[in-house]
């Protein structure tokens, strides 16, 4: 009798960036109907709770203040666990809204060099929830980051200019503090915005030429992908679907 294929162990990924990465303005009203149940085996982190509960879209998908948003993990979960059916998922979300990747003094901001802010947050929150893994059994590399940011860098000329800099040195601290060398960076590029983001270029050519240049580093472009009407900036839920789509195809191509 033939034996069924031996289970892959489960993975953890994690979620960061700005408003695009949360889910501006979502909530469960407009997920899709395969989203609007829990997502089987798949578990994303409390950090209220200090532990992992079943990833429920338009639930616990977005931040302490505004748990209803969801974004790419949605999807992303989904067509996750369908590609491995008998392998759990363990997502820590941590994306803020109005967030640079360069310091900044005035606002908060993900940057390696900014003490106390939300590069140090979310890696009190990796590590809570890779101990957590530990005492379950599990393995506790982080084996994919999925990162929608840049707009707040696109305002400004300069933080565009210094946003490949920026990512690269990101990208290795992540690397170095929440996973390993082998740990897969996923970039949404940003749209091209026009009027009113003079930096939205150069940080379109840095996420490209970083994507281009490093290894296990993807580009999913989301040009394409509608924005809300209100704004023309954020992400719809057919566009988040699309995200969460880009992110796993692009993944499953370089993973080792």
């Amino acid at each position: 009798m033939d034996l069924p294929p031996a289970c892959e162990p489960p993975a953890l990924v994690v979620v960061a960036g700005q408003s695009n990465a949360l889910g501006y303005t979502l909530g469960r009203s407009d997920l899709p109907p395969h989203l609007q149940t829990p997502v089987p085996d798949a578990w994303i982190w409390n950090p209220l709770r200090k532990g992992f509960e079943p990833l429920a879209p338009g639930s616990n998908t977005g931040a302490p203040n505004n748990p209803q948003a969801w974004g790419p993990e949605a999807q992303f979960a989904w067509r996750w666990r369908a590609a491995h059916p008998c392998a759990p998922l363990y997502v820590v979300k941590h994306a803020r809204g109005d967030t640079g990747l360069a310091a900044d003094p005035a606002a908060r901001d993900w940057s390696i060099s900014s003490r106390g802010e939300l590069f140090d947050a979310a890696s009190t929150e990796v590590s809570a929830a890779k101990a957590a893994l530990a005492v379950r059994g599990a393995p506790v590399r982080v084996s994919a980051v999925l990162w929608m940011q840049g707009e707040k860098d696109a305002t400004d000329r300069a933080k565009g200019d210094a946003y490949e800099t920026n990512l690269r040195a990101f990208i290795a601290r992540v690397r170095a503090r929440w996973g390993d060398a082998q740990t897969v960076f996923e970039i949404g590029r940003i749209d091209d915005l026009g009027d009113g983001y003079p930096g939205a270029s150069a940080v379109r050519r840095a996420q490209a030429r970083v994507a281009e240049t490093s290894e296990h580093v993807t580009l999913t472009d989301t040009d394409a992908f509608p924005r809300q009407p209100s704004d023309g900036l954020h992400l719809t839920a057919k566009a988040q679907v699309a995200l969460g789509d880009g992110f796993f195809e692009a993944g499953r191509k370089v993973a080792p």
